[in-house]
């Protein structure tokens, strides 16, 4: 029941410092925070949210796809500047100093998962969707130890290598991507909540469901990156910390 205890005790941690990060480094849920919410901007001057119908005719268009890859941008970037954050604050480094970062590590395991999504594309375009998704599981399950040296390597672990990740990270990704999920699903809910009660809606309703899901968004992101981080360091150790706030 030890290790139970640990597991619950880590996870209290990720809720903790998914919200604390916030106020150290401001800066990092901004980096989604912002496009989201102009994202959201740009959705109410088309008229998304006037009712279904007009949603289905402006959901696909480049006024609204524009805004929505820089916001995807934003979301990739704040997760691992979160990851970034929490390795480098312990050690009095600033998250955006990127010499901190062991990047032999962290491109070993870039070019590993971008060559690795290759097959269930190749599946998906010659045996169909369901062939592929077959392929995607698969090979998530094979590079699972691979996000766990991205990861270290963001913050800034050169320790790591791709065979010491494959001998020992097995449970370290486990945990990570169950932390990570846990806090994904819920909130990924309420994302999509937000835009089914704005549907139709008065304007001032629209504007603060809207403003309220932008924060929702960056905590999200900051919630999956708190998780990858906290979820890779052994239960049996002490998160390291510090009391000073960062920038």
């Amino acid at each position: 029941m030890r290790w139970l205890t640990a597991l619950f005790d880590r996870f209290v941690a990720v809720l903790r410092d998914m919200v604390r990060i916030w106020w150290l480094a401001p800066l990092v849920p901004a980096l989604v925070v912002v496009p989201e919410f102009i994202q959201h901007v740009v959705e109410i001057q088309i008229g998304m949210f006037d009712g279904v119908e007009r949603a289905r005719e402006v959901s696909d268009s480049a006024q609204r796809m524009v805004p929505g890859y820089v916001k995807v941008a934003g979301l990739i970037l704040c997760i691992l500047a979160t990851v970034r954050f929490w390795g480098a604050w312990p050690k009095g480094e600033r998250w955006y100093d990127v010499r901190g970062v062991a990047w032999k590590g962290f491109l070993i395991a870039f070019a590993i998962l971008a060559v690795t999504m290759l097959p269930s594309l190749a599946a998906r375009a010659w045996l169909g969707e369901n062939a592929g998704q077959i392929v995607d599981i698969v090979i998530s399950l094979a590079v699972l130890p691979v996000y766990v040296l991205m990861v270290r390597a963001l913050a800034g672990s050169r320790e790591a290598t791709l065979s010491s990740v494959y001998r020992n990270g097995w449970l370290a990704a486990v945990v990570a991507a169950l932390f990570s999920i846990v806090i994904w699903v819920p909130l990924q809910a309420l994302h999509g909540l937000n835009h089914t009660w704005a549907m139709g809606g008065e304007p001032a309703l629209v504007w603060a469901l809207m403003v309220f899901d932008s924060l929702v968004v960056g905590l999200l992101a900051t919630g999956a990156g708190t998780a990858l981080h906290h979820g890779l360091v052994p239960l049996g150790e002490t998160l390291p910390t510090r009391d000073e706030p960062s920038a």
